[in-house]
């Protein structure tokens, strides 16, 4: 029986996208690339998560390697030249409660559109003010479009930024931050002045909520 060359024809074309669609041959994702990268840069082996919750509970969106604090920021910018399209990176959980508690901090990539993904991933909350996720990443939006913002860090309670430019009145700045994030001054720096003079100091912003 002789085969119509064009069902034939049709017929291949069938099976290579079955092929092209089996994990073996599929393309690699954002997040496989971007674990790649970070074994790469860092030397170290990848977990198949990151950490939420203070570090108690493994998020499988994530991918992390452990690494020592004073190391962190400079692998982080090293990660981030190379990180492919779609994949963002930061430092996650600093003072992990799991037990056994792991030495280092957490350097983690996963997929996300953006910076404000870092706090998706993280699930940082600023549960006891009433703040969820989204709150936060809202009020972040905020700043990034007034003075432009690279969130770094984030974990449970914290987020830490650099700003791309220092506010004109940093005094205001200053107290606007303690109205959002008012355990950074009653529990750390003292009172808004302090405050405006670490900003000031660091072009950057620490936020945490106890």
């Amino acid at each position: 029986m002789r085969i119509n060359p064009l069902i034939a024809a049709q017929f291949s074309l069938l099976l290579l996208g079955v092929f092209l669609a089996m994990p073996s041959f599929a393309q690699n994702s954002s997040l496989d690339q971007a674990a790649v990268v970070l074994a790469q840069v860092t030397g170290k082996d990848v977990r198949p998560f990151s950490s939420r919750d203070f570090g108690r509970e493994r998020n499988p969106k994530g991918r992390s390697v452990l690494i020592p604090n004073d190391s962190a920021e400079r692998f982080l910018e090293l990660l981030r030249q190379q990180l492919p399209p779609g994949a963002i990176a930061f430092v996650g959980v600093t003072n992990s409660l799991a037990h056994p508690k792991p030495e280092g901090v957490e350097l983690v990539v996963a997929e996300g559109k953006d910076q404000f993904d870092i706090l998706r991933v993280a699930s940082t909350d600023g549960i006891n003010y009433g703040l969820q996720t989204e709150d936060i990443v809202r009020e972040l939006q905020i700043w990034d479009q007034e003075y432009g913002i690279d969130i770094w860090q984030a974990e449970t309670d914290t987020v830490q930024l650099r700003l791309r430019t220092t506010p004109k009145n940093l005094h205001e700045f200053a107290a606007r931050v303690y109205k959002f994030c008012p355990d950074i001054v009653d529990q750390g720096v003292g009172d808004i002045r302090a405050l405006e003079q670490a900003i000031a100091e660091s072009k950057g912003v620490f936020l945490w909520w106890d």
